[in-house]
């Protein structure tokens, strides 16, 4: 049995399309969990099909079997038209528009496309009619007309999107340039048979040039691996990441954002693509990019305003060549605003039980000093009544006059226990602010110069709430003290700062005494049994210096907050 094909050395360019294509498509199955792997692979099945059919055209010996077999391999063209751009939109990462109307359109027109070429003798719309020469030469209908402009359209959709990832993806320009010269070739091939101008004849000059294409392929397949898991895994982490990362020259000019960045600063790629970082970022980085110890953190960024603004914590990191060579910086911003709003309630609720426990040691305090005077005010006025029942008027005088002292120096206690609770609201305003309006106020009310020296490395959140509350006491007291029983003219409160905790001095310029003399009475006239309680809450100490006729230091040691990373 005679078979319709005899062997003739055009087909072996043919076939060698069809062997490489069809180990590319095997390099692309093995990979196809990888973006576009899995398209490229069914297209270089359909790349296989098409040389194969091409093949069998110039080795079959009669004129039907030529027919059918350059029908079988026309139909191939639009299927590889389509899937091409399948496979170039989604290795452009570009898969919104692979939705299902812009698919089901794709599929109508291969389906129209097979039923017309299926069909084709009933109506004659896509071929008229063949010549049967020694090289199989079409006579085109109407519909195959249309179909090779649709099929022509649907290639050149993939020109925009490579030239896009181009433009958009420096790491992938090689590769890109590499598919785009395999398109191009092919193409011009494709419009030279349309046209009639194939050189090769009777060989397909496209399907030759498929040759080309696929080692274009293989190059960026196996030269810049497109498809290797290991690269792709790095981009899709860096591209899914939460923090967002900024590249920066050596100059200190962005090279590259990922889309958390982009979307954190509100910005593009290209837009900002060679600028100066201090241009999109809030922050001056000149004294970063001059460090080359990793992994350096600067101080939180602010974003936005009022109820949109978030906090970033900025880290910066210098990158370098396997020899050492300095590359540029890593800029990595993670959001920390969960982390500052959680801080803030649980600041909230340590303000609210300091002022809960400050409550109680007020009701203490009234209790030993106004509470006590009232009530010993009260046994006085009931003794100079009975005074001045029995006629006694000048003792009765007498009694009355230090009692009116006694109530002076009582309204002058209320008056500073007033003081004290309209500036302590650390709610409102920061610690050193409250402490330098009462300090100010202190001096309005009793003509006692005050001044307060507040030392470097300090802030309004180097002190616990607890610890902000207590202190603010221990000071009120220290004096209050200065201004009953030293006569003091000034004071002055000093911050100084130590590695774990700060040194708080209280110092007037009294009258002063002898530290010796003190004992368990006149610890309690002077408070300082209220302030050394203070003192150790805090889990710190106090301790009072004095020398007669040279003033008053009370020193109180407090451990600072804790800065949390």
């Amino acid at each position: 049995m005679n078979l319709p094909y005899q062997f003739t050395p055009y087909i072996l360019p043919m076939l060698a399309t069809a062997v490489l294509s069809f180990a590319l498509a095997i390099y692309g199955w093995r990979r196809r969990t990888v973006p576009g792997a899995f398209p490229f692979s069914i297209l270089m099945v359909l790349d296989v099909l098409w040389a194969t059919g091409t093949a069998l055209v110039l080795a079959a010996t009669d004129s039907s079997t030529k027919i059918f077999w350059y029908q079988f391999q026309f139909f191939w063209q639009g299927p590889i038209a389509v899937v091409g751009l399948c496979f170039v939109l989604e290795y452009a990462r570009l898969n919104r528009f692979l939705n299902r109307r812009n698919l089901y359109l794709l599929f109508t027109f291969l389906l129209i496309g097979f039923l017309s070429i299926l069909t084709n003798d009933a109506h004659h719309w896509i071929w008229i009619g063949f010549s049967s020469e020694q090289v199989i030469r079409p006579i085109p209908g109407a519909g195959n007309l249309l179909l090779v402009a649709v099929g022509v359209l649907i290639s050149l959709l993939t020109l925009p999107v490579l030239i896009w990832l181009f433009i958009r993806s420096p790491q992938q320009r090689a590769p890109v340039m590499l598919i785009l010269c395999g398109h191009a070739v092919v193409r011009v091939a494709y419009v030279l048979n349309v046209a009639n101008l194939n050189p090769v004849a009777p060989m397909d000059f496209a399907v030759l040039m498929l040759n080309f294409t696929s080692m274009m392929y293989a190059i960026a397949l196996f030269g810049f691996r497109i498809f290797d898991p290991i690269p792709m895994a790095r981009r899709t982490v860096i591209e899914q990441m939460h923090e967002g990362m900024v590249v920066l020259d050596t100059h200190g000019r962005i090279v590259d954002l990922n889309p958390a960045a982009e979307k954190i600063l509100s910005v593009r790629t290209v837009r900002v693509k060679g600028h100066q970082a201090s241009q999109v970022l809030p922050v001056h980085l000149d004294a970063l990019t001059q460090s080359n110890e990793p992994g350096v953190a600067h101080s939180e960024i602010t974003i936005g305003a009022g109820t949109a603004a978030r906090f970033y914590t900025l880290y910066l990191s210098p990158l370098n060549d396997s020899r050492g060579f300095a590359l540029g910086f890593l800029i990595l911003l993670h959001d920390v605003t969960a982390q500052k709003a959680a801080q803030h309630k649980v600041l909230e609720q340590q303000r609210a039980v300091a002022a809960l426990q400050e409550r109680e040691h007020l009701a203490r305090e009234l209790h030993d000093s106004v509470g006590q005077v009232l009530s010993y005010a009260s046994i006085q006025l009931e003794a100079a009544r009975k005074l001045l029942d029995n006629g006694q008027m000048a003792i009765a005088n007498g009694q009355l006059t230090r009692l009116a002292r006694i109530i002076q120096d009582a309204h002058a206690d209320v008056r500073e226990h007033i003081l004290n609770l309209s500036v302590t609201s650390f709610s409102t305003q920061p610690f050193f602010t409250a402490l330098g309006n009462y300090l100010d106020g202190f001096a309005q009310n009793y003509g006692i110069a005050t001044r307060l020296c507040v030392g470097e490395g300090f802030d309004d959140g180097t002190f616990e709430p607890e610890t902000q509350m207590q202190l603010f006491r221990i000071i009120q007291e220290a004096l209050s003290n200065a201004r009953k029983h030293a006569a003091a003219r000034s004071a002055q409160v000093q911050f100084e700062l130590a590695a774990s905790h700060a040194c708080v001095t209280i110092q007037d310029d009294g009258r002063g005494f002898d530290p010796a003399l003190l004992n368990d009475e006149a610890s309690k006239r002077f408070g300082l049994r209220f302030m050394r309680a203070r003192a150790e809450q805090m889990g710190g100490w106090l301790r009072v210096d004095s020398v007669p006729g040279e003033g008053t230091r009370v020193v109180v040691q407090v451990p600072i907050k804790r800065s949390i990373q």
